[in-house]
């Protein structure tokens, strides 16, 4: 295995917007920059991770707020404990973690996370070489394929990948916004984007935003997913649909009420022109049609904001 990279390196961004771009696949989660009004922006920390296997290879990217003021040291703590539970659970499909979290006595965030980004290459190594291990023995007792064909085989399996990024997206004087993102592919047909989505700040106290539209009246939004969706696939350059045709298109969970839109399972985030909802891959549609995004207006979505988006969002909502 090759020496981890780690880079750490101080600087003071421009002020960003999360504003996600209506495209299919992964581009419609990672987010758009748009500039906004000027703000007090959060100074960052830089932590880089570039490393590989004989099967596999790792790139991590992850943005941490400078401690300056309470508000953004408390920020800072929580992103850096979601980047190991994050991590730690990479490749895990049992609910139990791949590896333990940091357990040493240092509070450096870069002796946390040259850990973490070590454990996850040793993960990822471990797990490819087991994978083709056991290819390498299914193609040796194939009695019907020749030998040089065993080899071409061999020499085409695809290799693992892991991509990670926790980044700012969008930074104004009220909150700030950071999305954590991630890629995997080991060896199947497609690998999958996951990640927690966008996580919102209060500039305030530091506080994370849990949740900012009521739950309970997702019956009542249907107008709003509707819209939002139909807007989705137009702008993908699909026709026009009626909303039966956008129910036939869609493949909503068998659990929930029939013909009712889900929320989607990470959190909205607030841009400039109102809230963005990102869906999931094959959350509520196929992998082809990518991970529907779309913004709600913050006149209409206002009457289903929750009291702490709305304390954080009063100055856009007037």
């Amino acid at each position: 295995m090759k020496k981890t990279v780690l880079i750490v390196i101080f600087a003071i961004v421009q002020v960003l917007l999360c504003a996600c771009s209506q495209k299919k696949g992964s581009e419609a989660a990672s987010g758009d920059a748009d500039s906004t009004l000027n703000a007090d922006t959060l100074a960052l920390e830089h932590f880089g991770c570039v490393d590989s296997a004989k099967y596999a290879y790792l790139t991590i990217d992850v943005e941490l707020p400078q401690a300056e003021n309470e508000a953004a040291g408390t920020i800072r703590a929580y992103l850096l404990s979601l980047v190991g539970e994050h991590l730690s659970y990479v490749c895990s499909y049992e609910s139990e973690r791949s590896f333990p979290l940091y357990h040493g006595k240092s509070s450096e965030a870069s002796e946390q996370l040259a850990y973490y980004f070590k454990e996850t290459m040793r993960l990822l190594d471990k797990l490819s070489t087991n994978e083709m291990r056991e290819r390498r023995s299914y193609l040796e007792e194939d009695s019907t394929l020749t030998a040089e064909q065993k080899a071409n085989a061999l020499s085409e399996m695809p290799h693992w990948g892991y991509e990670y990024k926790l980044v700012k997206t969008a930074d104004t004087l009220d909150y700030v916004v950071f999305l954590s993102q991630d890629y995997i592919f080991m060896g199947g047909a497609h690998g999958g984007v996951g990640g927690d989505g966008y996580l919102t700040f209060s500039k305030t106290d530091g506080h994370m935003i849990r949740q900012f539209v009521d739950t309970t009246r997702v019956a009542d939004m249907q107008p709003l997913l509707i819209q939002g969706l139909k807007q989705y696939y137009a702008e993908a350059g699909e026709e026009p649909m009626t909303t039966d045709q956008l129910f036939e298109r869609l493949q909503l969970p068998y659990d929930g009420p029939k013909n009712q839109i889900p929320l989607p399972a990470t959190l909205p985030c607030p841009t400039r022109e109102g809230l963005l909802f990102c869906y999931g891959q094959y959350e509520i549609a196929c992998y082809a049609d990518g991970m529907p995004a779309f913004v709600v207006p913050y006149d209409k979505v206002k009457p289903f904001l929750c009291k702490d988006a709305l304390q954080l969002l009063d100055a856009y909502l007037k």
